[in-house]
């Protein structure tokens, strides 16, 4: 029995190049340049909280938006 090779063609191969919904994605990445002990600091800060680093940061900057 001889099985036939599958071949993909287009642009939505394994969901690459989709477009997403909406006027912008969901999530983007960002770096911030630290020491290692301003890293440790900020998980530590984060975990107290009992947030992701990513929301801890972000709940910061809307802070000093506010102000």
């Amino acid at each position: 029995m001889e099985q036939k090779e599958k071949k993909y063609t287009g642009y939505g191969y394994h969901g690459g190049g989709r477009k997403p919904k909406g006027e912008e994605p969901k999530t983007t990445t960002m770096s911030i340049v630290c020491t290692a002990s301003e890293k440790a600091m900020i998980k530590e800060l984060a975990k107290k909280e009992g947030v992701t680093i990513s929301s801890f940061i972000m709940s910061a900057i809307y802070k000093a938006a506010d102000n």
